[in-house]
Formats: structure tokens, C-alpha cells, sequence
């Protein structure tokens, strides 16, 4: 199989990045925390497994403390099959605490030094906290009380949402992978199986070709307001049984080398509800505004206004996001708008839309954006789309089939 990888000149690409980047904000290291896989920036530095505090010296390479000696077993065995790996394993330390950090800026210099780091902000949408835990910076800053850290998600996110030529060809294979999955969800739909017959096609899909799926999320039904993970993973009860006139309703999140793809996947099940038709033309029509305003030099926000008007002037409404960064997630994101016109809500004792984020970000080319935009009439909820790359002149699509009403029979 002749799958994409990533060169030493896509690292050598990467680590000049983080230099030009504590250049550019007076800072002589950088101090990385890799949390939760939608949030892991030390992969950026290390292409190894997640998870790592990354100290990353400016005149130095950086180096990986990591939590037990299996990342050691994993590193180990990737350099005995001839791997890309990127970190010497005189730099992979299990001391993934704030003796450690401290331990490797000593050693290095640098307890004078202005301090660059990734995990002191919020990482919107997912995280409205700072990812990194509060004993252990607090630690940190106790040892080094004269150091200057200065918080840089923003300045590393600005940097690296253009992807380069190898990171699109990854992003390319795994947005081939989503639409196999979706086209895998499309065979095993129809009257009789449960939801998740249809989650387990899709997922077996991703595994069986080499990627990730973190997971999915699946609604069906002849009306629902929400796509969500499914709730019989979270909560003990029988998946819902497919019915004859339903719509199926699911976003793929398809990951292959920490590169994410997404996919709005809509199957009609025979014949539905024509508010339901409605709905996912509307959506359709949402994605095309996206897609003619997705250019360089315009705004994100700008797109999120475009892809708004035609669910406006139809009088649809739109639960999720209609459109946000991938790689990273969440850099942009597109605001959720409207659940609160049903009248069910006003029992909630506290509901806020989610607002845009990002909207004044200026659209360079490489950028990567899920445009999956949703539309509801009431209760009858539908919603179509893929990953798009923002091109020199026009965008690319990296999906299609997603991107229209798919139908069983």
C-alpha cells in the first residue's frame, strides 16, 4: 500500500515553523502540552504518539517527556521497523511532570529566559479552560519564578492552519476514507437494522482502511433536532430500529496520521417527510454559498454569513456549526443558532447559542474547513457536507457524495 507519510523535510519544515514562530514573539523556548487527541499539539513536533510535554529550546532540538516507558516501547519499536521518527531517543524522557519541564529547561539554559507555551489558553470549542493542569504549572511557576511565560496558541494556531504539501496529500487519503465510510453507512441502511448496524459499517470502514475514527455522530428518525453521539453509548438502552420513510442522520470524524477530515452524511430511507427535502436543500444551498465565498483573501466570517442566508430566507434554523477549521479543530468555527425558537426549550434554565469564533481570520490557501452545514423546519432536522481546502483560486473538495441527500433502497 503506497499511503502518504511525512518526509525529515516536513519535520525540518515544522521545527523552522516553532523558531520563526518564537522569533516572531521574543520568546527563547517553547513549552508544549499535548492533551486530549483534538487538542494535541506535540504531535506536531514529535509525528509520534500523543499525549507528551514537548520543551522545544530555540537553538535546540525538542525534546519529549512522556508519561510511562510504553511511549518508550513505541519509540522504540518505530525505530526498529525504519519509522519516521523525529526525536532522538536521547530527547524522549519518561518525565511527563512539572519536575521534568523544569529538569530540561535547567539543563538547557533557560531559567532566565522568556517562555513561550501552548496549553495556558482556552481551545474553543471543545475546552473553555486551559487544557494544562493546574498543579502541575503551578509547580512549574513555583520553581521559576523569575521566568517570563508568555500563553501562544493563537500565534502557533495562526501559523499552522495552511497546511503543506504532504500534510494535504494525508488529508486527502483520509477524506478518501470518510466518503468510504459514508458509502459503507449508505449499504447497511435500511428498514429493520438499528443505528448502530449503521455506526458499526462506517467505523469498520475507517479501521479496515488504516484510519481513525474518534468516534460518530448518528440520529434517525422521521423528526429529531440533534446529531449527536449516539445515545445508547452513553446511556444503557436499545439502539434505535431503522424505519421505512426515515431519515439518517450522521458526521464522520476521520482521522489518519492526526490529520481530520469531516463528513455530513444523510441518507433518505424510501420516501420522507418533504420539510425533510426541503431542509436538505437548504443545507445544499448553504454549502454552495460557502464554497463561492471560500477564497483567499476573504474572511472566515464572511463564509459563516454566506452559508447563513439561505437557511435564513427559507425560515430553517441550524443547530450545529455550519462550517469550522479542521487542523486544528476549532481554530474557526461557525456559531449554532436557533434551538432556542422551539418551544420545548424554555424549560431549560439556561441555553446561549454558541457565538462565532475566529471570524476576522483571513483565508490563506492550504486552510482546511468541514462545511457541514444543517438545516430545520420544527423538528425535521437535515444537513449535508465534507472537507474543503481553501485553493490558490477556488476551493477544493475533498468530498461528494457527502455533500448531497444520499438515498437507500
Amino acid at each position: 500500500m503506497n499511503l502518504p507519510t511525512y518526509s525529515l523535510a516536513e519535520r525540518d519544515r515544522r521545527w523552522d515553523l516553532a523558531r520563526e514562530l518564537m522569533d516572531a514573539e521574543g520568546v527563547d523556548a517553547l513549552v508544549v502540552y499535548g492533551g486530549p487527541v483534538e487538542w494535541a499539539p506535540d504531535v506536531f513536533f514529535t509525528n509520534d504518539r500523543p499525549g507528551a510535554i514537548v520543551v522545544f529550546p530555540r537553538a535546540d532540538e525538542p525534546v519529549a517527556l512522556v508519561r510511562s516507558p510504553a511511549h518508550i516501547g513505541d519509540h522504540l519499536e518505530a525505530s526498529a521497523r525504519g519509522d519516521a521518527v523525529w526525536i532522538r531517543p536521547e530527547n524522549v524522557l519518561v518525565a511527563k511532570h512539572a519536575h521534568g519541564v523544569a529538569e530540561v529547561l535547567r539543563a538547557h539554559g533557560l531559567g532566565r529566559s522568556a517562555i513561550g507555551v501552548l496549553g495556558l489558553e482556552p481551545c474553543p470549542p471543545f475546552h473553555a479552560d486551559p487544557l494544562m493542569p493546574f498543579t502541575l504549572w503551578s509547580s512549574v511557576l513555583q520553581q521559576f519564578p523569575q521566568l517570563t511565560f508568555k500563553p501562544m496558541e493563537a500565534a502557533f494556531v495562526t501559523r499552522t492552519l495552511s497546511q503543506s504539501a504532504e500534510e494535504l496529500a494525508v488529508i486527502g487519503h483520509a477524506a478518501a476514507i470518510g466518503e468510504a465510510m459514508a458509502e459503507a453507512m449508505l449499504r447497511a441502511v435500511r428498514p429493520g437494522v438499528t443505528e448502530a448496524a449503521v455506526y458499526a459499517a462506517g467505523m469498520a470502514e475507517s479501521l479496515r482502511r488504516g484510519a481513525v475514527a474518534s468516534g460518530m455522530s448518528i440520529a434517525s428518525g422521521k423528526e429529531f433536532v440533534s446529531c449527536g453521539p449516539p445515545a445508547w453509548s452513553y446511556r444503557p438502552q436499545t439502539p434505535r430500529v431503522i424505519e421505512d420513510g426515515d431519515l439518517v442522520l450522521a458526521e464522520t470524524f476521520c482521522s489518519y496520521g492526526m490529520r481530520e477530515t469531516r463528513q455530513r452524511v444523510a441518507i433518505a430511507v424510501g420516501g420522507i417527510h418533504p420539510e425533510l427535502e426541503s431542509a436538505a436543500k437548504a443545507a445544499r444551498a448553504s454549502y454552495e454559498a460557502g464554497l463561492a465565498v471560500l477564497r483567499p483573501g476573504r474572511t472566515f466570517g464572511e463564509v459563516v454569513a454566506a452559508m447563513r442566508r439561505p437557511l435564513q430566507e427559507t425560515g430553517g434554523w441550524y443547530a450545529h456549526p455550519l462550517v469550522h477549521a479542521v487542523n486544528p479543530c476549532g481554530a474557526a468555527c461557525g456559531s449554532g443558532a436557533g434551538l432556542g425558537t422551539l418551544p420545548e426549550t424554555a424549560r431549560y434554565g439556561l441555553l446561549t447559542e454558541q457565538p462565532t469564533i475566529g471570524s476576522d481570520l483571513p483565508l490563506s490557501p492550504g486552510m482546511t474547513f468541514a462545511l457541514t452545514p444543517s438545516c430545520a423546519y420544527g423538528r425535521r432536522l437535515a444537513g449535508i457536507g465534507g472537507t474543503v481546502v481553501v485553493g490558490q483560486n477556488v476551493p477544493i473538495e475533498l468530498n461528494t457524495i457527502t455533500t448531497h441527500l444520499m438515498r437507500s433502497t
